[in-house]
């Protein structure tokens, strides 16, 4: 049997407990500098700095591949920017990973929608619906839009009916004063 004595206990203890300190700072140094790292991402993104924001994303992104949001939001920039065939990619990318993430749908069908894939992105905004049918009015909103651009009157109207329905339970007012604006643009166009 090894037989130590209290300073050696006493030593051995110290040094263990100094090694689980530095293991926990160097985590959570890490944590901060990501985290600061995304905010200086976003906010490059919110201020239209797409050239600045995509590589931070990306470097995000590569350190914490589950992190939806910054793939969210490096599509978006890549999109801004016009990359579209990128953006695509990312937003597969993230509904592929993360099959509930409605803004993921949202957007892939938005960029879809700047390439004249109508059908496509209406399959993206039926996916969103989806989701939670009940609960996220967006989906329902952009939905009726492309059956609007598709010509599907009745079912865009329905479409933007749910929406407001819904964004009316959120007590979202300006999102419904701008449906009432586009039933009304869309019975107007059907008069014609």
């Amino acid at each position: 049997m090894l037989n130590l004595s209290n300073s050696s206990i006493n030593l051995i203890a110290l040094i263990t407990v100094a090694v689980i300190i530095l293991g926990v700072g160097i985590v959570l140094g890490r944590s901060l500098l990501l985290g600061n790292r995304f905010q200086k991402a976003k906010q490059l993104h919110e201020d239209e700095k797409y050239d600045e924001a995509i590589p931070l994303f990306q470097k995000i992104i590569k350190r914490q591949k589950s992190n939806d949001l910054a793939r969210l939001l490096l599509g978006k920039s890549l999109a801004n920017q016009g990359n579209l065939t990128e953006a695509i990619s990312t937003f597969e990318t993230l509904t592929q990973a993360s099959p509930k993430n409605v803004d993921g749908y949202i957007e892939l069908g938005k960029v879809y929608m700047r390439q004249g894939k109508i059908d496509s992105a209406i399959a993206q905004f039926e996916q969103a619906a989806k989701i939670k049918p009940n609960r996220f009015a967006e989906p329902h909103r952009v939905l009726g839009l492309a059956l609007k651009e598709k010509g599907e009157t009745d079912a865009a109207l329905n479409s933007l009916k749910k929406a407001k329905k819904l964004y009316s339970n959120q007590k979202a007012y300006p999102m419904i004063e701008t449906i009432d604006e586009e039933i009304e643009t869309i019975t107007e166009e059907s008069k014609k």
